[in-house]
């Protein structure tokens, strides 16, 4: 809390002990400082990618929480729904082959890690049969971006870190597992 009163991640802290928090900054923060890359080639392809960005910063992350924490069955739902709008809104921003076209951008290294969560979460947990179903945009962006090999370090590590919740039982620990069983009245599987 003291590093970011918003008491969210990600967060990057700097030498001099400032701290920059929301994915978009600490983007642009590194490609001011380092340079280069990660940006479309036009502004209007760059709209697009900051776009997506502000999607995910503003709509995914305050609700992805419905995938893995503990709250009321009737919340999960609703939050879920949302979630699947949103899924649903970036298939409609994505340009392809990347979401702001030819060349990978912040747009893209906001959402990556975020998809790493919907792919291993909602098929295991929520019975989802594919992520990608009725949006082949994003099914052939997530294809892509998994060949470049920075994007596979953060696959791996992401993964990893799910994999530890997995073997520790999150889902069932957190009731989450039970939850989903025991309330039929809500609808868990998308599409």
């Amino acid at each position: 809390l003291a590093a970011n009163p918003l008491n969210k991640m990600p967060i990057l802290l700097l030498p001099d002990g400032t701290s920059l928090p929301e994915s978009e900054v600490i983007s642009q923060y590194l490609l001011d400082k380092h340079g280069g890359g990660m940006q479309a080639a036009t502004p209007e392809l760059r709209a697009v990618a900051a776009l997506a960005a502000r999607v995910h910063d503003q709509y995914i992350t305050p609700i992805q929480a419905c995938m893995y924490r503990k709250m009321e069955a009737a919340e999960r739902a609703a939050l879920l729904q949302q979630l699947v709008k949103q899924i649903d809104v970036l298939e409609g921003i994505c340009v392809g082959p990347y979401i702001a076209g030819s060349d990978m951008t912040t747009g893209d290294s906001a959402l990556f890690p975020t998809f790493v969560f919907f792919t291993y979460i909602l098929p295991r947990y929520f019975g989802w049969r594919d992520v990608f179903a009725g949006r082949p945009k994003l099914a052939a962006w997530w294809e892509l971006m998994q060949q470049d090999v920075h994007v596979k370090r953060v696959f791996n590590e992401v993964t990893g870190g799910l994999e530890k919740w997995s073997s520790n039982n999150r889902w069932s620990e957190l009731g989450i597992s039970q939850q989903l069983q025991q309330h039929s009245e809500h609808k868990w599987v998308y599409p």
